[in-house]
């Protein structure tokens, strides 16, 4: 009966073993579809790390590209600028982004997001460094003209990264919670111009002066450099690994990910992933120009052409309007800062706030222009007000991130509204409000290049992006020369043209963004 009882538990155990030696096999010959291994590796120290190190980068984007007309500022008494140069110099960030934006969606596309984010950052990085020792200001323009060219890549590579590389259930709070820092900008940059420009010093080297702005050049460079420092210690894009036909490399990386992710690495079942879109290995024997145009065409033909055409559309109404506020911004707080300590100017519109602003400005001629090489109080505040209310307002809708297609309607909606309000409204403190919801639309940036990522295939989304990114750049020059001086001259007539503006971007959102529950790969 023992010896019965004892083969019958013996044979019992070897059942058992083979079971589990067959799940383990079937586990580990499963194929796993890109996504569903990216979930198995799960949202931990290696997702935050990056985070933290592309939301650098970026901010460092905005600083390097938006801040040099604080350069510019800083510099003008040492170089004795006159009003063309001023204007020349303050061009310059924008034509690197123009530039150089198909050829980085190519090295995007082709060499990868972590090669091109370390290129563009360490570009950017010693391009900045080396401007702070220009010794006139034509030297001083170049390099920024090297340096935006450098950096245009970093706005497009890090969302495409930072996409790729975290689970779909992470993926979007991500995206905003890294387009809170990048709203941070303005503060970043204001706030130690504002004290270092006030410092008077000059350290005379062999060929130049150590000044207040070249000080400052440094210290604005530095989240470019750090950010690069930080990426070395990240990995490519495990999905354009695999789109590119690396599969174990992709699969390499995923381990990776998974053990710094806390997991222990022989837990670790993945031997097989693979996309559901289409593979795209690139041929290595056709020459640059046919590559590249192999590269961008298809976002002009069907099926993306259309999707192409409404992302592109999206992106002008939000960056051109913005682009054209935020030039008055210093001097709306101004004003309503003085409109509040008066009892006899409480009833004016925003445009009346604006023409009084831009005669004012008219008087001044230009004989009786002094050189100032430091930040005005309006800028300061100005900057604090954008950085915290705008960072605070994307951080707090990050938990919304499924909600994308919502939040792009309520974002251009509360602006449209604010831009019929203000050509109504007579009240000094409203005239506020409703500018800051004008400039709501810039909420909408992080939502916008969460679809850049999401609504293209992996093999043409840096391209993508890059091209949103130049876009981008055209309608913000747009914005501030053409629709900035439409506010001076008919200001009420340019308010209904913002809200029409808006409505054909809400009409776009709301008719052909797909729905939010649909999950594109």
């Amino acid at each position: 009966m023992g010896i019965y009882a004892k083969r019958e538990n013996s044979f019992e155990i070897s059942t058992i073993a083979r079971r589990v030696e067959k799940s383990q096999n079937e586990l580990e010959t499963k194929v796993y579809e890109y996504e569903e291994a990216l979930d198995i590796t799960g949202n931990g120290w290696y997702n935050r790390s990056l985070l933290f190190a592309l939301s650098i980068g970026l901010l460092g984007m905005g600083i390097d590209i938006f801040g040099f007309s604080i350069i510019v500022t800083g510099c003008s008494c040492d170089f004795k600028l006159e009003l063309w140069q001023k204007s020349t110099m303050l061009s310059m960030p924008f034509i690197g982004p123009i530039l150089m934006s198909i050829p980085w969606g190519y090295i995007s596309d082709t060499r990868g997001r972590r090669t091109t984010l370390l290129i563009a950052l360490w570009g950017s990085f010693l391009s900045s460094f080396v401007s702070a020792f220009s010794t006139n200001w034509i030297i001083l323009a170049v390099l920024k003209v090297f340096s935006s060219s450098f950096c245009s890549a970093v706005q497009s590579g890090a969302y495409a990264l930072l996409g790729e590389s975290c689970s779909n259930k992470v993926r979007g709070s991500y995206m905003l919670i890294m387009t809170s820092v990048l709203m941070l900008f303005l503060l970043s940059y204001v706030v130690p111009g504002y004290f270092i420009l006030q410092l008077k010093f000059a350290y005379d080297l062999v060929f130049i002066s150590i000044t207040p702005w070249r000080v400052l050049t440094i210290v604005m460079a530095a989240p470019l450099g750090i950010s690069a420092f930080l990426l070395h210690f990240c990995y490519e894009s495990p999905k354009f690994l695999v789109n590119a036909g690396q599969e174990q490399k992709a699969l390499e990386y995923l381990r990776k990910i998974w053990v710094r992710n806390g997991n222990c690495e022989n837990d670790f079942l993945i031997r097989r992933v693979t996309l559901k879109e289409d593979s795209k290995v690139r041929d290595k024997h056709i020459n640059f120009f046919k590559s590249l145009w192999q590269q961008t065409i298809p976002l002009f033909e069907p099926p993306l052409l259309w999707r192409t055409l409404q992302l592109f559309f999206l992106t002008t109404v939000i960056y051109s309007i913005n682009n054209s506020l935020v030039m008055w911004m210093p001097y709306i707080v101004e004003a309503f800062t003085a409109g509040v300590h008066t009892t006899a100017d409480k009833s004016r519109s925003l445009c009346n706030i604006i023409m009084s602003i831009s005669s004012t400005n008219a008087t001044i001629s230009d004989d009786s222009v002094i050189c100032f090489s430091s930040i005005q109080t309006r800028t300061l505040l100005s900057g604090i007000t954008h950085g915290l209310l705008f960072a605070g307002i994307t951080f707090a809708v990050s938990k919304l991130a499924s909600m994308k297609k919502i939040m792009m309607i309520m974002f251009l909606l509360i602006p449209m509204l604010s831009s019929l309000g203000a050509i109504f409204n007579q009240n000094n403190v409203a005239s506020l409000l409703l500018y800051v919801g004008m400039m709501m639309t810039n909420l909408c940036m992080g939502v916008l290049f969460a679809y850049y990522v999401e609504l293209y295939p992996t093999s043409y989304r840096g391209m993508a992006a890059c091209l949103g990114v130049m876009v981008a750049r055209l309608s913000g020059v747009a914005g501030v020369n053409f629709l900035g001086s439409f506010l001076m001259t008919d200001c009420t007539m340019t308010f209904y043209a913002f809200s029409a503006y808006l409505l054909g971007g809400i009409i776009i959102a709301a008719y052909f963004l797909p729905p939010d529950k649909t999950k594109n790969v």
